[in-house]
């Protein structure tokens, strides 16, 4: 029997509040955290790549799963775990192209590296299908798609295995977005999920969203960029904050200042909303996995978008 998995069909796109989504052409699920026979021997054929990535993102911050399925705000996204002296390990998107894989342990050279490009139109939009122009293991060239589509089952059958969305000694998460091609040998802008809909708002736990009173609140003493309202939240949300509260002062502080408008999608509203004044034609979503077309996010005046 394979492992329970629990629907999360409710997700939505920050700013498409009634525009239910998918991936690969099927709705989002994740691995049942209650789930205790999920282990090493367990049959995992209903584990597809696609339930395993939205397994990791969703545990790691359900905000970075957002931004994965957001191609029209966010040009790349890319989710790495760097294990110190050991390897990478890194969740990718450019457009509507997906890489997925391992990088050694100077984060400088792929070990796996898997590539699936969505399907954008027709009757299998939203369909993943493997890329075996751009799929290695080690310095050999992956031909087979079948073989793809077993290594990323694999590959993803490990990141749940051993629940890569948490942290621990040598271990640090980093998520960077970009709103189109900035530099095409960097990740892109290094990012808080937290701050990538919303701006910082210490009336908030920064983990539930829940607005609490300040003194009942308690902040991160190190970086004061997160607060907390038990220390359960603290210790979950760790995996996340640990970065952003390593940083230097500078690099947070340019972070802070770019998110400061409702969160880094409002730095240029020219690259995710659209003017009323366009042509329908021009203002129809591109994303292929709102599981019907959408139009592009409405430019709101003095209005923020919703993160529901």
């Amino acid at each position: 029997m394979g492992p329970k998995l629990l629907s999360v069909d409710s997700t939505r796109i920050p700013g498409f509040p009634g525009a239910p989504i998918h991936l690969d052409r099927a709705p989002l699920r994740i691995i049942d955290d209650a789930d205790a026979n999920f282990d090493k021997d367990t049959d995992t054929n209903d584990l597809t790549t696609a339930i395993g990535i939205t397994n990791v993102l969703y545990r790691w911050c359900p905000f970075a799963l957002h931004a994965f399925l957001d191609i029209d705000a966010w040009f790349s996204f890319t989710w790495t775990l760097t294990i110190q002296d050991e390897m990478k390990i890194e969740i990718g998107r450019v457009e509507n192209q997906i890489t997925i894989g391992t990088l050694d342990a100077a984060g400088e050279k792929w070990t796996l590296m898997l590539t699936f490009n969505i399907t954008t139109e027709g009757p299998q939009r939203g369909a993943w299908v493997p890329n075996p122009g751009e799929s290695m293991l080690g310095d050999n060239d992956l031909t087979d798609p079948a073989q793809i589509d077993r290594l990323g089952r694999e590959f993803v059958r490990d990141l749940c295995l051993k629940e890569r969305w948490t942290t621990g000694k040598k271990m640090q998460h980093q998520l960077f977005v970009e709103y189109a091609l900035m530099d095409p040998f960097s990740d892109g802008i290094p990012m808080n999920p937290h701050w990538l809909y919303k701006s910082l708002d210490l009336s908030l736990c920064t983990k539930c969203g829940i607005h609490k009173d300040a003194k009942s609140l308690q902040r991160c003493g190190r970086c004061g960029t997160a607060a907390y309202c038990c220390p359960s939240h603290q210790k979950q949300d760790w995996p996340v904050h640990k970065s952003i509260c390593n940083m230097s002062l500078e690099d947070r502080g340019q972070m802070l200042k770019i998110s400061q408008n409702d969160g880094l999608i409002g730095w240029d509203l020219s690259k995710t909303v659209f003017d009323e004044d366009e042509d329908d034609e021009e203002t129809l979503c591109k994303n292929p996995n709102f599981v019907t077309p959408q139009l592009k996010r409405a430019r709101q005046t003095n209005a923020k978008i919703s993160t529901m």
